[in-house]
């Protein structure tokens, strides 16, 4: 074997932990965003205590140091993030789409009422807008001003 051929094969083994670990850093696994998995039926909700069962209303917040937060019903996310004064510009906050029970952005879902839900807030979240439906900040308020 030549020189110049151990020094091309040395190289090329050096690339690939190197590109592999580039790889990694660009990807969108990022530990500190984005919802966590639910363990349904046995992670319980952070304000009340109940196990977060119906994938159909959960919700979670991360809150200013990236710590989740998990939620049985839209509500009590809400009036939790109330209560611990959290600027909305610094959380990321999700709820699950009542149909597909997917994870969708909190702050772009609209929401319909008429349904029962976990502590009795009777909000669902879509993405899909419809006549009636409520903003964010409409299902925001309407939270607050049931309290609880």
């Amino acid at each position: 074997m030549s020189r110049r051929h151990f020094f091309r094969q040395i190289g090329a083994l050096a690339a690939v932990p190197l590109a592999g670990s580039l790889l990694t850093a660009c990807g969108p696994d990022d530990p500190n965003t984005g919802p966590v998995e639910v363990k349904w039926d046995r992670d319980p909700c952070e304000r009340c205590n109940m196990v977060l069962s119906d994938r159909r209303f959960a919700a979670q917040i991360r809150d200013p140091q990236k710590l989740p937060h998990k939620f049985d019903d839209f509500g009590d996310a809400i009036i939790f993030m109330s209560e611990k004064g959290w600027p909305e510009d610094q959380i990321e906050f999700w709820v699950t789409d009542y149909k597909t029970t997917l994870w969708i952005d909190a702050f772009k879902a609209r929401y319909f009422g008429g349904k029962i839900t976990p502590m009795g807030y009777g909000l669902g979240a879509t993405t899909i807008p419809n006549p009636g439906d409520m903003s964010y900040e409409e299902a925001k308020q309407y939270v607050l001003a049931r309290g609880k």
